[in-house]
């Protein structure tokens, strides 16, 4: 077991992304996890991540946690609240983008297939 706790996140930059603030709780580098990664981004207003393709053998899961994100697929353009989730499989492409006045709060899941 590995419980990382609130103050042990470690902050990273991804790549694409702007005007927000990333934390990892758990991936290979951080607790050892083997197909997991789980990270908390806080968005700011206008804050938002560009187009970019799930990996092959990946899923991924959006949960938002507090306010509200414009989450744009080639399916079309949908706002996600408080509570709402998004799975991707690999191949799918997303943006996000808060475009609201306050702060939006997501926790971003990635499982990668087991080799």
């Amino acid at each position: 077991m590995k419980i990382t706790r609130k103050d042990e996140l470690v902050a990273y930059q991804p790549k694409g992304h702007y005007n927000m603030i990333a934390r990892r709780a758990h991936s290979a580098e951080i607790s050892d996890s083997k197909q997991l990664t789980i990270g908390y981004s806080v968005f700011h207003p206008n804050g938002g991540a560009e187009d970019s393709t799930v990996p092959n053998g990946m899923e991924l899961v959006y949960y938002i946690v507090s306010g509200e994100m414009e989450l744009t697929t080639p399916e079309g353009v949908t706002v996600l609240k408080q509570g709402d989730s998004a799975l991707f499989r690999a191949g799918d492409v997303r943006s996000v983008k808060n475009i609201t006045d306050q702060d939006a709060g997501m926790l971003v899941i990635s499982a990668v297939a087991p080799k």
